[in-house]
C-alpha cells in the first residue's frame, strides 16, 4: 500500500499484514475446517479511480476466480 497523503498511518500493516490482509487468519480458519480452503490467488485494486475505469479490470478478475473454483471472496476496504 503506497498512499501518497503522508497523514496516511501505515504502521498497523507494517506490523501485521493481517490488519488488511487476513491471509493467517484465513488459513487458520481453512485449517479448523471451518471453511473450505484459501485461493491460490489474490488480487487487489487501488480505489482512486471510477468504477467505469475497473470494469475491465473486474470482469477479468472474476473470470480468473470462477475458474479457480472460488465460490466466495473478502471484500477488505482499506
Amino acid at each position: 500500500m503506497s498512499h501518497v497523503s503522508s497523514n496516511f498511518d501505515r504502521s498497523g500493516f507494517q506490523q501485521d499484514i493481517n490488519v488488511v490482509f487476513p491471509i493467517d487468519r484465513l488459513r487458520e480458519l481453512a485449517g479448523a475446517g471451518r471453511i473450505g480452503s484459501v485461493a491460490d490467488y489474490h488480487y487487489s485494486v487501488m480505489g482512486a479511480t471510477t468504477p467505469e475505469d475497473l470494469e475491465t479490470a473486474t470482469h477479468e478478475m472474476a473470470g480468473h476466480l470462477k475458474a479457480d473454483g472460488v465460490d466466495a471472496v473478502l471484500l477488505v476496504p482499506i
